[in-house]
């Protein structure tokens, strides 16, 4: 092998790692200004119980306050009636839900990820703006070895889809 064919190698290797979803570091940047969302997951043997509890920090277009309500839902999945909403909190940017959402996990389910987005409902029509999402592996929350309780920060919908980000507690 010459150096160069190595290189690529090296190069695709780590591409892979990329898009198998292993850890990498998530700047700042790509965080700023999204807002947080507060909630717990807890497992109830194959029930995954979560709770949505508030937000903050939530900025809709123009600097406006938001209309907002929370998604959540295991993907990929081809059954609409598994996922679930909060109910719009209107004119907040930290807006307080309280709600309760149960998610029964099948087998096939292990190797899914249980995604919550957090939208912004428009005023003026039927339309819907997402703020920011995150998710978490089923399988990683049915072998829960760490509470999954507290503030994560809102991502984009790309890094969201596959990842979940706490926020540090300042000390």
């Amino acid at each position: 092998l010459t150096e160069g064919r190595c290189g690529a190698v090296r190069c695709s290797l780590r591409k892979q790692r990329r898009l198998s979803g292993s850890r990498r570091k998530i700047s700042h940047a790509r965080v700023k200004g999204k807002g947080q969302l507060k909630l717990s997951i807890e497992v109830r043997g194959r029930i995954l119980v979560l709770h949505i509890m508030e937000a903050k920090g939530l900025i809709g277009k123009e600097n406006r306050t938001c209309d907002s309500y929370v998604k959540m839902s295991i993907v990929p999945d081809a059954d609409w009636k598994c996922r679930q909403k909060t109910k719009t909190v209107l004119d907040s940017k930290n807006p307080v839900f309280h709600e309760h959402f149960l998610f029964p996990v099948q087998e096939e389910d292990q190797q899914k990820r249980l995604l919550v987005t957090v939208w912004n409902r428009e005023r003026n029509s039927r339309q819907s703006e997402l703020i920011g999402c995150m998710s978490f592996g089923v399988k990683s929350l049915l072998t829960l070895d760490k509470e999954i309780s507290g503030w994560y920060y809102l991502l984009g919908e790309d890094l969201g889809r596959t990842k979940h980000l706490k926020v540090a507690m300042r000390r």
